[in-house]
């Protein structure tokens, strides 16, 4: 009898080994897709910010220090891409895939999307992927670096 006492112990051991961590990884899981979901929505503002020429809803998505390196290779502070907003012949804008990797108080998200510009009567298409990096700062999620490239 001590000895199918002591198995039962054993596979009892085994078992709650091998739920209890299962178990605490889901509120993790949980937490990263809140987060995803949240910061997809970000871009989704920031698109619109960009489209509607709203310099300030822009300022309002990115941290101070927040720098970019633009399709021509150059950098961009905060300021200078808000003024580029203001000036923007953006007609429409529409946010492709879109990808989030949650770590901890830091995510990257990377997506794509199609831009549509008038400019001095010519129109262009151009198709666009980025990289954009979110630190969560005081409870609020902003953008501190992104780049963008031109897909030709």
């Amino acid at each position: 009898m001590p000895r199918r006492f002591i198995a039962q112990i054993c596979l009892l051991s085994l078992v709650l080994f091998a739920v209890v961590p299962a178990r605490a990884k889901q509120p993790k899981a949980d937490q990263d897709a809140a987060i995803s979901k949240l910061l997809q929505a970000v871009e989704q503002t920031w698109l619109n910010a960009e489209k509607n020429h709203d310099a300030a809803a822009f300022e309002k998505l990115v941290a101070d220090d927040w720098i970019a390196i633009g399709p021509d290779g150059k950098s961009q502070t905060k300021a200078e891409r808000a003024a580029e907003i203001k000036a923007a012949h953006i007609a429409s804008a529409t946010l492709g895939n879109i990808k989030v990797r949650v770590f901890g108080d830091a995510a990257v998200v990377t997506g794509t999307d199609d831009e549509i510009t008038i400019e001095d009567g010519k129109k262009s298409t151009d198709h666009y992927v980025w990289t954009d990096v979110f630190v969560k700062r005081n409870g609020k999620w902003l953008a501190v670096a992104s780049q963008t490239a031109q897909i030709k």
